[in-house]
C-alpha cells in the first residue's frame, strides 16, 4: 500500500524502522516518544530474536513484524521510515521507501557509491518526499550553540578546526554483529563510521571543504577495513584549515571539536563540556584572553533531539535547526571517498562539486 500524501493533516504518523539493532533502537525510541505525533507501526529485521525483542519492547503486533523490508513497505500504510541497516543496504531500501512516497530518514553513510547517492537525491526531488540523513552530531546542543556563535562572528574569522571522534570500536558492545568490520557490508571502517560525522560537522560549522589529504590505515584490529584515519582539510577560498582524527582503537581521551578564530578559542569537549576563551594574540606574542560562557540550551541529548526534529519536519511543524539533507549526505560521502583515494595515491584530492 502506498502512503497517502495527506499524511500530515490529522492523526499519528505511522512509522516503520528497517534494522532493529542498536541504532535502530534509537530511532524506535524516538518515534515511540513522540506520542502526539507518531506511533511505531512496523519493524523489520532479518535477526528473528532481535525482531521479537524490539517488537515486544515497542508494542508492535506480530503481524507487523517483518523479516523482508519489501513486504513491510508493500503491506503497511507507512508515513515515515528509518533505514538503520548495514551500509551496503541503505541505497536499495531508501530507494524503495522514497519511490512509495514515504518520508525517509537514512543512517550515515547514506550509500556506499556516489552514483547511488546522486540517484537518491534526484529521486527524492522527483517524488517530492521529505528526507534526511542521520548526522546526529549536528544535534549536540553545544555544537548548535557553536554554530550560532560563529554566525554572530563572536569567534572572529575561524582559521582552524580540529575534530577528534574516536572510541574502542562498535563491536562488541554496540553493534549486534561484526558487520562493521567487513568490507562487503560496511564499505569502509572508522572513516565511513566516525569520520563521515566529522566531515559533516566541519562543513556545518565552517563551510564547503575544497580539498583533502588523508592517511587511512588498519593499525591494531585484525579486520578487513580501516580502524584509524587522519584527514587534513582545506576550506579555500576561506583562509581556514582543518584536521580530523577518527578511530576505533582509542582509549579514553579527548573527543570533540576545537575551533580557533581571530578573536578566540572554543573547545567543544563531549565529556567535559564547552570552554570558550575570548580575545586576541598580538603580533608581539602578548595574549589578551578572558574566559566566556557558551550559552548551551538545556534539553534532550542529540539522538532524541534528532528524532524529535525529524518528526516535526515530517509533520510540517517548525524545527530549530537546518536538518541534514540528502545533498549533505552526498557531499560528505564524496569527501570521505576522496580521503580514501588520497590515502591510496599519496596525493591531495580536490573535491569536485
Amino acid at each position: 500500500m502506498v502512503a497517502q500524501k495527506g499524511w500530515a493533516k490529522m492523526g499519528l504518523l505511522k512509522a516503520g524502522v528497517i534494522g532493529a539493532g542498536s541504532i535502530g533502537d534509537v530511532h524506535l525510541s524516538g518515534y515511540a516518544s513522540a506520542k502526539r505525533d507518531a506511533v511505531v507501526w512496523a519493524i523489520c529485521d532479518t535477526n528473528l530474536k532481535r525482531l521479537e525483542e524490539m517488537g515486544e519492547k515497542y508494542g508492535v503486533p506480530s503481524v507487523r513484524r517483518y523479516r523482508d523490508y519489501r513486504r513491510m513497505l508493500e503491506n503497511e500504510p507507512l508515513d515515515v521510515v528509518s533505514i538503520c541497516t548495514p551500509n551496503v543496504y541503505h541505497f536499495e531500501q531508501a530507494r524503495a521507501a522514497i519511490e512509495r512516497g514515504i518520508a525517509t530518514l537514512v543512517e550515515k553513510p547514506m550509500t556506499l557509491r556516489l552514483e547511488d547517492a546522486r540517484a537518491l537525491v534526484h529521486l527524492a526531488k522527483r517524488v517530492g518526499v521529505k528526507t534526511m540523513v542521520a548526522f546526529s552530531h549536528r544535534f549536540v546542543r553545544m555544537n548548535m550553540a557553536a554554530k550560532r556563535l560563529l554566525e554572530r562572528g563572536d569567534l572572529g574569522t575561524p582559521f582552524m578546526i580540529r575534530v577528534r571522534y574516536a572510541h574502542g570500536g562498535p563491536y562488541p558492545g554496540w553493534a549486534q554483529s561484526d558487520w562493521f568490520y567487513k568490507r562487503r557490508y560496511a564499505g569502509g571502517g572508522a572513516l565511513l563510521d566516525m569520520g563521515i560525522h566529522a566531515i559533516d560537522i566541519c562543513q556545518y560549522l565552517i563551510g564547503p571543504i575544497h580539498s583533502v589529504a588523508a592517511e587511512v590505515k588498519t593499525l591494531r584490529k585484525p579486520i578487513e577495513v580501516d580502524d584509524n584515519a587522519v584527514m587534513a582539510l582545506d576550506f579555500a577560498p576561506k583562509k581556514c584549515l582543518g584536521m580530523i582524527e577518527c578511530g576505533w582503537t582509542s582509549p579514553p581521551g579527548f573527543a570533540g571539536i576545537e575551533l580557533y578564530g581571530d578573536e578566540g578559542t572554543l573547545i567543544l569537549d563531549l565529556i567535559n563540556g564547552p570552554k570558550w576563551l575570548r580575545g586576541k594574540q598580538t603580533p608581539d606574542g602578548a595574549t589578551q584572553f578572558r574566559p566566556a560562557k557558551l550559552a548551551v540550551p538545556k534539553g534532550p541529548s542529540h539522538w532524541p533531539l534528532q528524532m524529535a526534529q525529524w518528526i516535526r519536519y515530517v509533520r510540517g511543524k517548525s524545527v530549530i535547526e537546518t536538518l541534514p539533507t540528502l545533498e549533505d549526505g552526498l557531499t560528505s560521502l564524496r569527501i570521505a571517498l576522496a580521503a580514501m583515494d588520497s590515502a591510496r595515491t599519496g596525493k591531495r584530492v580536490t573535491i569536485k562539486r
